[in-house]
């Protein structure tokens, strides 16, 4: 984690008084009927008591209110109302839940000690103290707004993930990446030619890409931890990362040509094949686990137009899935087991839908522009994808109801083909 050195310790002299409940409570923000979490981040005390740590505590509490608020969720206070200070009534202000802090900066290290507090019992319900240098509050922000979505709903948010896409400058395309909030820009490719398809391991250690360096659409990996890349698989045709193995993160399923047409195989990180996972004359691409590892969604054309089915890996029986419009591709299963969205052709453009894995009626999302290459946030409550809408092609997200649709940020160039990786707790 560069220089942020964060030592997550439950504060020691609060933990008589920690009530968190471990039970999950999925909050589903598709209902509409659903009332957002009403939640107060004033601003925290600092020593030395100065303008310029007054400005950095300011600066906590903005990052923190926008992490919450992206997860659709939170209803943050605005601070303006109070003031930003602690030492009100945050019940009688309407909040269920309020975060205290303190800073002490020493030089360029800073000591924060943040608590979360349900505001109807005054107990604290989660505690956390931060040593890290002053440059890192937003990460800091990051993650405590992690341990707060743990502990309201019992499961890990997206705040500490981030998002991957091809951005093309010059004619050149390389993979990118951006915090969850399109923060943070940071190129993670420099193959000054084509790229593609770019896929992050379930543990987040390594980005499949494919790449045109030699000429040729060959796969590769690099290791995000030593930034080392590899060679990972080729064969004479297009050789594309479909979707890593949820249970065993060396392996993944790749779209590659052999004997003519596009299958699925299952290969580990030195490329070997570990099982062919599709047969025919038919083009088979787009793999996409199911979280369970048991299936696998993809796209073929053996009933003549490229259509979704499901795969059952175990008995190799295949089913199709989608059967309204006459061309749907790019399935990416949701973390959450239920639904799988996937691109669809309407009256000539691209538009993002969902479906239930056992079939039924699809649910259109979009409508404006062509809208591809959808992927889960790892929490399976929002989708990013790429549009058209604005112009070039720009990284959006929207909830999973297709609700709020935003673009992430402004990249000098076109931005697509987004994949989001997972939400890294360690």
């Amino acid at each position: 984690m560069r220089s942020f050195r964060i030592y997550l310790l439950i504060l020691p002299f609060l933990l008589s008084c920690i009530s968190i409940s471990w039970a999950r409570v999925y909050i589903d923000i598709s209902s509409p009927y659903m009332r957002k979490i009403p939640i107060a981040v004033p601003y925290p005390t600092v020593y030395p008591d100065r303008y310029e740590e007054k400005m950095l505590g300011r600066k906590f509490a903005l990052e923190l209110s926008q992490d919450l608020a992206f997860h659709g969720f939170f209803s943050v206070l605005d601070s303006s109302s109070y003031g930003g200070r602690q030492d009100v009534d945050f019940k009688g202000l309407g909040a269920n839940y309020v975060v205290k802090g303190r800073f002490k900066r020493f030089g360029k290290k800073l000591v924060a000690e943040l608590r979360l507090l349900d505001t109807s019992t005054g107990k604290m319900v989660e505690g956390r103290r931060y040593v890290a240098t002053v440059k890192d509050i937003r990460e800091m922000a990051h993650r405590f707004c992690d341990r707060i979505i743990v502990a309201i709903t019992g499961d890990h948010g997206v705040s500490l993930s981030r998002i991957y896409f091809v951005g093309e400058k010059g004619g050149k395309k390389d993979v990118y990446s951006v915090e969850f909030r399109g923060q943070g820009l940071r190129r993670e490719t420099f193959e000054n030619g084509i790229t593609m398809s770019p896929r992050v391991s379930p543990d987040g250690r390594y980005l499949a890409f494919t790449s045109y360096r030699t000429g040729k659409p060959l796969l590769y990996y690099k290791d995000l931890k030593s930034n080392r890349v590899f060679e990972l698989f080729k064969s004479p045709g297009i050789n594309l990362a479909s979707s890593w193995d949820p249970r065993n993160p060396s392996r993944l399923v790749v779209s590659a040509s052999r004997a003519g047409n596009s299958d699925l195989f299952l290969v580990d990180l030195r490329g070997r094949v570990i099982k062919r996972l599709t047969y025919g004359p038919s083009i088979n691409v787009s793999g996409s686990w199911s979280p369970d590892g048991r299936r696998l969604a993809f796209v073929s054309n053996r009933s003549g137009s490229p259509q979704i089915y499901i795969l059952d890996v175990k008995t190799g029986v295949a089913k199709r899935l989608t059967f309204s419009g006459s061309y749907n591709t790019e399935p990416q299963w949701s973390p959450r087991g239920d639904r799988i969205v996937y691109t669809g052709r309407v009256a000539g453009q691209f538009q993002i839908f969902t479906i239930g894995t056992e079939g039924g009626e699809p649910v259109q999302l979009t409508y404006f522009g062509d809208n591809e290459n959808p992927s889960w946030s790892p929490d399976g409550r929002q989708i990013v994808f790429s549009s058209t809408r604005l112009g070039k092609k720009a990284i959006f997200v929207m909830f999973a109801n297709g609700r709020n649709q935003r673009r992430l940020f402004n990249f000098k160039g076109r931005a697509y083909m987004p994949f989001w990786g997972p939400n890294k707790t360690q």
